[in-house]
């Protein structure tokens, strides 16, 4: 069995899928934008947090106004954790409070679902049942729903995002 093969077995939801294409695209974007780029010959990454600060407080008073990502703003993600046990464990995050949060909170959404495992947790009950993954689902719609909306606020990146390579 190759490595792919092996990767589709962990039966990732459509939503989960779709979500991963999304975030790449996005990410995708603002780094060929060459204006939410950084880095330098040994590598680049997007700059998200150059991205929120251009779209300014309005951009989560609007997310707000549309209702768009309540969950999201008002309970984000859990951040993974090392233990003092050696155990990795889950911590709060605070809530949404500036533009820069929201995207932190979209990025964590991201980590959890790839490096938390929190879709393969076995739900509830399951002794690897993770706290708070039932929230997953919700976390990437509206997820998707702020980059989408990012993505129209800003046409620019939005051409980035729908060109290929």
């Amino acid at each position: 069995m190759d490595l792919v093969e092996e990767a589709l077995r962990a039966e990732l939801p459509k939503l989960a899928v779709d979500f991963f294409v999304v975030f790449s695209r996005f990410e995708c974007a603002l780094k060929r934008s060459g204006i939410y780029a950084i880095g330098d010959e040994n590598g680049v990454s997007p700059d998200w947090d150059k991205f929120a600060r251009d779209l300014g407080p309005r951009f989560l008073s609007d997310v707000l106004a549309l209702d768009i990502a309540p969950v999201l703003v008002a309970n984000p993600p859990k951040k993974q954790v090392k233990l003092d046990d050696g155990m990795l464990g889950w911590k709060d995050t605070n809530a949404v409070a500036r533009t820069s949060d929201l995207f932190v909170a979209i990025r964590r959404v991201r980590n959890n679902l790839v490096h938390g495992a929190k879709y393969q947790d076995g739900g509830a009950g399951h002794p690897d049942f993770v706290e708070g993954s039932e929230r997953s689902d919700v976390l990437l719609r509206q997820s998707m729903a702020v980059m989408s909306f990012a993505l129209k606020v800003r046409p620019d990146i939005h051409g980035y995002f729908r060109r290929y390579g």
